[in-house]
């Protein structure tokens, strides 16, 4: 499908008619209705991969599993579970299981008491969030921080879900300080951050498959839980759908020469990942044909709209070829990092076309 027609259906429902290019204004990029995000001069503007290896695009995922550091997922994977409560509709229980570090991984299991068992969806939440801000009994959002209960809302909708508290977010990070150390103590042993969020989105989602009986599971995730889930479904075919928001999907050259680099901690940073590919190349080779949506917001601090711009068509080509261009979707709002209940809207019809509708 062409990038101008798989546009319209976010247009629409977004009254976009016209896409702004970003302006090159004295060394910064400005982009349209927003703050500019300064061009850093820490690494030049003009610098290449040591050592360029591309790689064929059927070699890329086991590349990507490489710099991850991220080994096979068991097959079964053991969780310990905790008390069950039941409020207006929806059964709630602790769960929890490890990591390949021996970290503890919590989560809360969300169940429509009052129908079947739905498609399951991991939901992860990013830095400022946790399983029981996920989980809670309301939905919304205050003017600033986190979108609450967007996965009990899920639940509301028929899907099993499973929220968890991934590594790095308010729940399990103890300091700045030590996130960062534990980057960089991790990369001697070819281990790193990015590939320890994926495993555990991937865990946790063994973990759904098990509870609903080897349903179909799909990933959801914001900010931090956003890459953990657009990376989990890159290394991993047997994921059926996956939509992160704001996840950082785009280009992480443009990310370090162009985005707001003091927001990001050193786990989205892949040693090595661009001298092999960029963004555009793993989810144009490792997606296709599974329903992919993300959520982009053209003012996102975290991911220039350039970057996104850039990824898109070639991810489009690559649905196209695999015929099946309508499970690629994009939305573009004119909005900055943060998710909106709308956001959920959309998510939501997409997983229940392309999960249960299917």
């Amino acid at each position: 499908m062409c990038r101008a027609v798989r546009y319209e259906f976010a247009k629409r429902d977004l009254g976009q008619t016209q896409r702004e290019p970003p302006q090159k204004i004295d060394g910064e990029i400005s982009l349209p209705n927003s703050a500019s995000y300064k061009l850093y001069s820490i690494i030049p503007q003009d610098l290449r991969p040591a050592f360029p290896a591309p790689i064929p695009p059927a070699a890329i995922r086991a590349k990507l599993q490489e710099l991850l550091g991220l080994e096979d997922i068991p097959q079964e994977v053991d969780f310990a579970v905790g008390a069950t409560t039941e409020a207006k509709g929806i059964g709630t229980t602790t769960l929890s299981f490890e990591n390949s570090l021996g970290e503890t991984v919590p989560g809360l299991l969300l169940q429509p008491l009052d129908s079947p068992p739905g498609p399951g969806l991991v939901c992860i939440p990013g830095t400022s969030g946790t399983a029981e801000r996920v989980a809670h009994p309301r939905f919304y959002r205050q003017r600033t921080g986190p979108l609450y209960g967007w996965g009990r809302e899920l639940a509301r909708r028929g899907f099993t879900v499973l929220a968890i508290s991934p590594k790095g977010c308010e729940a399990r990070r103890q300091s700045p300080e030590r996130w960062a150390t534990e980057n960089k103590l991790l990369a001697p042993y070819g281990r790193t951050q990015m590939g320890v969020l994926a495993e555990e989105a991937l865990r946790a989602a063994r973990v759904l498959a098990a509870i609903t009986d080897g349903r179909r599971v799909g990933l959801a995730g914001m900010s931090l839980g956003g890459n953990a889930t657009w990376y989990a479904m890159a290394c991993a075919p047997w994921i059926a759908a996956g939509a992160p928001v704001c996840g950082g999907v785009g280009s992480m050259a443009r990310v370090i020469h162009q985005a707001d680099i003091e927001r990001h901690s050193a786990y989205y940073f892949v040693p090595g990942l661009l001298r092999h590919f960029d963004h555009a190349e793993i989810v144009a080779a490792c997606m296709p044909p599974r329903p992919f949506m993300m959520v982009a917001p053209t003012r996102d601090e975290d991911m220039p709209r350039q970057g996104v711009d850039e990824l898109v068509p070639q991810v489009a080509a690559a649905y196209a070829a695999s015929g099946h261009s309508d499970r690629f979707a994009v939305y573009q709002p004119p909005d900055n990092h943060a998710f909106r209940a709308e956001y959920l809207d959309w998510m939501a019809n997409f997983f229940k076309r392309f999960l249960v509708d299917a």
